[in-house]
């Protein structure tokens, strides 16, 4: 990859509420390019799917709230809410896309995506204004440590596939993918901040580099005092 390109550091951010063809193209383009520069092969059309995918499963969770207030269900109760999952789910393909845009615009529930690269790494988030619910948060965790497990989709499948909101045969769909463009999987990471829920794809660039997690765990034990923290 280019010495000049990797000195510099670089940042992007795409805003939506909805996910339509701009939306789409805009990710796409924003990716292609990435992979132009970094001279990576392959690594646009993952990140491209990738994102994508993980864009699509928020704007659908803000539509479930959306959904949810319109039609009374609280996302709080246990029963009412699994009442409005299988109403939402059969609803889903016939939501009248400008009926929902509106409604997500009104809530002001906005997904962005985020691309932070220099010479050392490679830092991808995927943002949703929304949080996570408990039982939203802990499902996630399971297949997505049940992803970091699978050789291959059919295995997933076979103990996830059957899940009633989906979703976690595209964890493990990016998992997959990652590892197949010969990256670590494990600094895949979805978790909150405040009242946001953040989706966080890693990838290092060059041998010294200290993952994220790894600088965290460092700074929470005081392993490593002179090593370094997190920005």
């Amino acid at each position: 990859m280019p010495d000049d390109y990797m000195a510099e550091h670089h940042h992007q951010q795409i805003v939506l509420h909805v996910m339509d063809r701009d939306a789409r193209n805009h990710i796409r383009d924003v990716f292609d390019d990435l992979e132009n520069r970094l001279r990576i092969d392959g690594i646009g059309t993952v990140l491209t799917t990738s994102i994508l995918e993980l864009v699509e499963n928020a704007v659908k969770a803000n539509l479930k709230r959306a959904f949810f207030q319109k039609h009374g269900f609280d996302i709080h109760h246990p029963d009412q809410y699994r009442q409005g999952v299988r109403a939402f789910i059969n609803a889903f393909r016939t939501i009248p896309p400008d009926e929902y845009r509106q409604a997500l615009l009104d809530l002001d529930l906005i997904v962005s995506v985020e691309v932070d690269n220099n010479a050392q790494r490679l830092l991808i988030y995927v943002e949703n204004s929304a949080l996570l619910l408990l039982e939203e948060e802990k499902r996630i965790r399971r297949q997505l440590a049940a992803a970091m497990q699978a050789e291959a989709l059919e295995s997933f499948y076979l103990n996830f596939g059957d899940e009633t909101e989906g979703s976690g045969m595209g964890l493990a769909m990016i998992v997959l993918l990652i590892r197949n463009l010969g990256f670590p999987p494990e600094h895949f990471r979805v978790f909150h901040r405040g009242e946001r829920t953040i989706a966080r794809l890693e990838f290092p660039m060059a041998a010294d580099y200290v993952p994220l997690r790894t600088r965290w765990l460092q700074e929470k034990s005081g392993s490593d005092t002179d090593g370094p923290k997190i920005g």
